[in-house]
């Protein structure tokens, strides 16, 4: 019995001090010259509400990744050049932030700084083309 309650005590201990050690960062800044955008940034568990970046602006959050290491987080990115929604992070770009993911918001859509890549940027193509153009409207 006494084994099994120090048995216990030292996985809840080793468990803590995971969620201390895994914090994260993730900032997303408007790189768009000229306009301002709009981004609503969430997991399954936290909402971080609607935020409007200025050109150069950034939106920044800190976090520690669940015991199994499957928090994810998306962003809702509204731009005047195209919108979508795009996962900013996981297990998979983790590895590629190095506990800190930058996403720059181009006019082009949104592209990953990959760290470990010696800063090499993964971008990606707006899923949704701007509301403006005629022949798109929803």
């Amino acid at each position: 019995m006494r084994q099994n309650l120090l048995l216990t005590f030292a996985l809840l201990l080793t468990m803590h001090c995971y969620s201390l050690v895994d914090k994260e960062t993730v900032v997303v800044k408007n790189d768009i010259s000229g306009e301002n955008i709009t981004i609503h940034c969430y997991s399954s568990d936290d909402d971080l509400g609607v935020h409007t970046l200025a050109y150069a602006a950034n939106f920044t959050w800190y976090f520690h990744v669940n015991i199994g290491g499957s928090t994810k987080f998306y962003c809702d990115l509204t731009t005047g050049h195209g919108s979508g929604n795009y996962g900013v992070f996981d297990k998979r770009l983790e590895n590629q932030c190095d506990d800190y993911c930058l996403w720059l918001i181009k006019a082009t859509g949104p592209c990953l700084v990959q760290k470990v890549i010696r800063g090499e940027l993964y971008c990606q193509p707006w899923k949704k083309p701007p509301y403006h153009i005629k022949g798109f409207a929803s």
